[in-house]
């Protein structure tokens, strides 16, 4: 017999299945279309009888991706605007356990929680936990700046799915005093900018920060001229807000991918979270070091080699010597007080470091060197220390597990903690990105044990390890990797140097 499950909008059917029961594509607010396209969320109707919950619901509307689709990251299934659902796995009805919150990356433009590789089926049942996936709206949709009301949409769906779990937590076997968030890249990106928001305060006791980008937001002024340019594409200007609900989707795809095509961008991606005073009043750094969340306990870590995964792409394949000072003197506008002699200095010491270490030091590896260390490992460093003043319950973590992808070339890259974070490493495409057999396993469920243990009882030391708090003196961070340990300070001349070249953001 399916599982029924009683909800405040109504009756739900799920499946069940290994011990474990499903409720999938449950609708945490109406459908955002019509008049509510570029509007804020709002509350689903009730339904009459019982709803089937025994598949996911639609994709947000995206373009096919060739690195995303590579990485079974691309949704295979429906898209459409009416996206706003999540999912919800637990191992029985009744009990107060511990929920998390997963919230997907896709650089803000792509990904899914309908994909293989978040089934969250073996972390609920062995980590005796409830987890919930969601879809928020991605790309022009949920992240272009449109003026007060209409910014930053994405978060506030978040919010929204956020608001529904602490009000149906229990009717799932979930505690909504115990709700940890945790996220990946613009997942986890996202993340650090619901720390920084009044609106979620309070909706969250835990958060595990992974691969995300702290720094990663956009003024109003740097998102204003972004969507003007997509606007314009579409024969648009900014007050046209009533003409751009009636755009046809498929025509307000096409301009946002012509825009991308346009880039790059000095901070990366085309659309993220912007610092609008109102749903976002502070960068995610700034609220760090003024104590905004502080009573959040925290988790946050990187890959080792975050940005080996963009090799897949090419991303540094025509880079010579003479442009990686250029391009990164760029990225370092309003980081550093003298961006070009900074990006020199940066240049010439990454160089230095990795050919001390017997690495790749040319002009490709150096690039993805610095990339890695700009746009995340040294602003999550950042992050753990501005928390950790203000909650001394925060931790830090560098995975170092190696791809065997590309005869190892892409390392311990973006995105491939992924199928670990999950147990997943059997999901389409995970053997030859991730790897097969005991020893992946056996990472896989010390990653997993961490995990869940900080949700249901706040320390995240994994069995048989002692994984000490972080602070600016020792700098403990838990490897996990070929080998599970606690370092201190590991890569620490990388940070020091990223500490002097540039000033407090």
């Amino acid at each position: 017999m399916r599982p029924v499950v009683e909800t405040a909008s109504g009756r739900l059917r799920g499946v069940e299945r290994d011990g474990v029961r499903a409720f999938l594509g449950i609708p945490y607010a109406a459908p955002p279309v019509g008049p509510l396209r570029f509007a804020a969320p709002v509350p689903p109707d009730a339904w009459a009888g019982e709803r089937d919950a025994g598949a996911f619901g639609p994709a947000a509307p995206q373009q096919p991706d060739a690195l995303v689709t590579r990485l079974g990251l691309f949704p295979e299934g429906p898209q459409a605007e009416d996206c706003l659902t999540l999912n919800v796995w637990t191992p029985a009805a009744g009990g107060r356990r511990a929920v998390m919150v997963w919230l997907h990356g896709g650089a803000f433009v792509g990904g899914s929680a309908g994909v293989p590789l978040y089934d969250g089926a073996r972390l609920a049942r062995e980590g005796d936990v409830v987890v919930v996936t969601l879809n928020y709206r991605i790309g022009a949709l949920g992240f272009l700046a449109l003026g007060p009301g209409r910014t930053n949409l994405g978060l506030l769906d978040q919010v929204a799915a956020l608001a529904w779990v602490r009000r149906h937590a229990a009717a799932f076997g979930g505690d909504p005093e115990r709700v940890t968030v945790f996220g990946e890249s613009a997942g986890a990106g996202s993340l650090c900018a619901l720390l920084a928001m009044p609106r979620a305060r309070g909706l969250f006791a835990r958060a595990i920060v992974q691969s995300g980008a702290p720094a990663g937001v956009l003024s109003v002024a740097e998102a204003g001229e972004r969507a003007a340019k997509l606007l314009a594409k579409l024969g648009l200007g900014p007050d046209d807000g009533p003409r751009l609900a009636a755009v046809p989707l498929a025509d307000l795809l096409d301009a946002q991918e012509r825009t991308l095509a346009e880039g790059p961008f000095a901070k990366g991606m085309l659309f993220m979270p912007v610092v609008d005073g109102d749903v976002l009043p502070q960068a995610p750094l700034a609220a760090a070091r003024a104590g905004t969340a502080r009573a959040v306990e925290l988790v946050v870590g990187t890959t080792r080699e975050e940005m080996h995964l963009f090799q897949l792409a090419g991303l540094g394949d025509r880079l010579s010597d003479p442009v990686l000072p250029l391009v990164l003197a760029a990225q370092l506008a309003g980081e550093a007080a003298d961006p070009a002699a900074a990006a020199e200095r940066l240049v010439a010491e990454t160089r230095r470091l990795l050919a001390a270490r017997g690495e790749d030091a040319g002009a490709a590896a150096v690039f993805y060197a610095l990339q890695t260390e700009l746009g995340l490992r040294w602003p999550s460093i950042r992050l753990a220390e501005a928390h950790a003043a203000h909650q001394p319950a925060t931790w830090m973590y560098l995975f170092t597990w190696p791809s065997p992808q590309g005869g190892g070339a892409l390392r311990a890259c973006h995105a491939l903690d992924l199928p670990f974070t999950f147990g997943t490493l059997d999901a389409p495409g995970m053997a030859a990105f991730a790897g097969s057999g005991p020893a992946p396993e056996r990472l896989s469920a010390t990653l997993r044990a961490a995990w869940t243990a900080f949700a249901r009882d706040g320390d995240p030391s994994p069995p048989g390890l002692s994984w000490p708090r972080y602070d600016r003196r020792r700098r403990a961070t838990l490897e996990l990797g070929a080998t599970c340990r606690v370092l201190d300070a590991p890569l620490d001349a990388e940070r020091a140097l990223w500490a002097e070249a540039t000033a407090p953001a």
